[in-house]
């Protein structure tokens, strides 16, 4: 029962609690906690090696801007640089003097030093994968093409050009426990808010990664599922007269921009129509630093704050009500940086 106003609380919302409420391995679970605490070390030493290998600090001191151009990087990355400067002087391993001069810190490793201890924190990172199914596609993203994503810095098309198999948000979304944990919520809602629905054959949308377990959930749930290309105008995949009972996002906020897809979405979905989104909201410095990094910020430019906060006001915007999140703030999952978001659309409520 609701404490509040001693009415019971809705099917759905009792099931995803309970499922909220299934916690992983523990053993796996100390796994995901270890690796994500020790890559918050390799992040530095991967963003000082890169600024070394592009010859940033080949100067006593240099200003952002002016050494960009200097090595010719191109202006969409500013941002990405000034994220990894900031990070930098967080660490220690950068100093920050009047008028934006940067200078390495006097604890800074040298280049040799820095290799060495990027190799052992790698190593370090490859025995914590065990909370992942296969680690090989993780590892991949993380350790690989580092020169390639030097060259792409300077030339931006290239970046462009290239479709890695993972992208910047779908780094935690690997086959494990932080994917099974967030499926398995998802997969007991879902039916139960589209048994509320007005339809007899529910349709739905997909857009992003989907985990494979939720795949399968939205196929045994919906007489159809679409998924949708967010680099395509949805204008030209769906037709102009149909509507969809509910729509599964997937890190909207690394979209190119969020804000217009949600507007975007709403002549296709029916009043009352169901939105989960699944959404990374903890800042990983580790993120700001792959070859999935490079790319996202040569396509975008500049990507939205990983903050829940930012990505429940820009629902709220777009006309849809939230009705729950998981995991709770105290949860013992709440340290893998991910929420479940599960909205209602409310045609009346767009601002």
């Amino acid at each position: 029962m609701n404490s509040q106003n001693n009415q019971p609380q809705p099917a759905w919302l009792r099931a995803g609690s309970n499922a909220a409420g299934q916690l992983p391995d523990d053993r796996r679970r100390a796994a995901l906690a270890a690796f994500l605490a020790e890559s918050e070390s390799l992040a530095p030493l991967l963003m000082l090696h890169s600024l070394m290998r592009l010859e940033f600090c080949a100067e006593d001191r240099w200003q952002i801007a002016d050494r960009r151009q200097q090595l010719r990087i191109a202006p969409c990355f500013d941002e990405l640089l000034q994220r990894w400067h900031l990070h930098l002087l967080d660490e220690g391993l950068l100093d920050s003097h009047d008028d934006d001069i940067w200078t390495l810190s006097p604890c800074a490793p040298a280049e040799h030093q820095l290799e060495q201890r990027i190799d052992d924190a790698r190593h370090r990172l490859r025995q914590l994968m065990n909370w992942l199914d296969d680690a090989t596609p993780l590892a991949e993203a993380l350790f690989s093409r580092s020169q390639q994503m030097e060259d792409w810095l300077r030339a931006p098309s290239l970046a462009k050009d290239w479709r890695p198999d993972l992208n910047l948000h779908q780094l935690l979304h690997m086959p494990g426990i932080i994917s099974d944990y967030f499926a398995g919520i998802a997969v007991s809602v879902l039916p139960l808010l589209l048994d509320e629905s007005r339809s007899d054959v529910p349709s739905l949308l997909a857009l992003g990664h989907t985990p494979p377990r939720l795949q399968d959930c939205l196929t045994r749930v919906a007489a159809s599922v679409v998924p949708l290309d967010s680099e395509r105008s949805l204008a030209d995949q769906l037709p102009g007269d149909s509507l969809h009972d509910a729509v599964v996002l997937s890190d909207l906020l690394n979209q190119p921009s969020p804000d217009h897809l949600l507007a975007e979405l709403r002549p296709w979905l029916a009043p009352g129509a169901v939105l989960m989104l699944l959404q990374n909201t903890a800042e990983r410095p580790l993120h700001w630093v792959t070859p999935a990094a490079v790319q996202a910020h040569a396509r975008v430019g500049q990507l939205e704050a990983h903050c829940e906060h930012r990505c429940q006001q820009m629902l709220s915007q777009a006309g849809f009500a939230l009705l729950q999140s998981w995991p709770q703030a105290d949860s013992p999952m709440a340290f893998a940086g991910q929420r479940l978001f599960v909205a209602r659309y409310d045609p009346s409520s767009y601002r």
